[in-house]
């Protein structure tokens, strides 16, 4: 059934922008707040309405979807001027799409529940062939009657919805999901110098391996893979370890490896030693 509901959306970014194409698509009107001009014109191409702060974003909509970076970004959304917990509404709830610490959700939790606001962290996974089609993955934390309400928007864009836990379970799964991505990703950036010792076709060697079990998502959708939010992830999941004093020598390596797997990656690209080079 169509629906005539505002949802609020802050950050239309590769991302966002796909999610705005699903919920108009869904029926919903959506109210964007994003700085880059660009990207306004993008949103409201897709039928959006712009609006000038985090915080009218909250006042049009009692839904709002939080797409932007990292925890600075999503804290500089809600607590800063004219952020989101500036808005008068009560009884809304805000979704955060983006990548954070599981610690800085719960604490945000905590202080929009002082506003009468449910909370949710909701990291998106799948990538953007994904957003682009309607098939992200959504690893939710927090209340489940929260999860319920926007349970019928967070469909228009997210064709599997999994409720981890309480609030931070989200991102802790999200943590876990990147950092077997990176595992694999950079070790098929070591395993291809193997093959090469050895004088193997990559492109040949990958087309074995991915029916055999050394299959992985990273082998499967290499030509997608960039590396470029590898070393900030692991930031995430460092910081995980030493909260809980996990003692893990492969992610204390994995961690180090991320900080250049990008330039890594490139450089093979460019010399056409790729596992994707015909």
């Amino acid at each position: 059934m169509m629906t005539t509901a505002t949802i609020g959306l802050i950050g239309a970014g590769r991302m966002g922008l796909a999610q705005i194409k699903h919920l108009i698509r869904g029926g919903y009107q959506v109210a964007v707040c994003e700085r880059d001009e660009t990207n306004q014109t993008k949103a409201m191409a897709l039928g959006a309405y712009l609006v000038d702060t985090p915080e009218a974003c909250f006042d049009a909509a009692e839904i709002v979807y939080v797409a932007v970076g990292f925890d600075p970004e999503v804290e500089a959304v809600c607590r800063g001027p004219h952020g989101l917990m500036s808005s008068a509404r009560q009884g809304g709830v805000v979704v955060v799409n983006s990548t954070c610490d599981p610690e800085f959700m719960q604490e945000m939790a905590a202080a929009f529940a002082t506003k009468g606001h449910g909370f949710l962290d909701v990291p998106i996974a799948r990538g953007g062939w994904a957003a682009d089609n309607g098939t992200l993955l959504a690893m939710v934390g927090g209340d489940q009657a929260a999860l319920e309400r926007v349970r019928p928007s967070l469909s228009t864009f997210c064709s599997d919805i999994e409720w981890m836990g309480g609030v931070g379970t989200g991102q802790v799964t999200k943590a876990i999901n990147n950092l077997l991505l990176w595992l694999n990703g950079i070790g098929l950036l070591e395993s291809a110098q193997i093959a090469e010792a050895y004088g193997l076709n990559l492109a040949h060697l990958r087309k074995v391996l991915l029916v055999s079990s050394g299959k992985s998502a990273a082998m499967e959708d290499w030509s997608k893979m960039t590396f470029s939010w590898a070393a900030k992830d692991m930031q995430i999941v460092s910081a995980m370890m030493s909260r809980h004093d996990l003692t893990l020598p492969l992610l204390d390596q994995l961690s180090e490896r991320s900080q250049v797997a990008k330039a890594e990656c490139e450089a093979r690209r460019r010399a056409g030693r790729d596992w994707a080079a015909e």
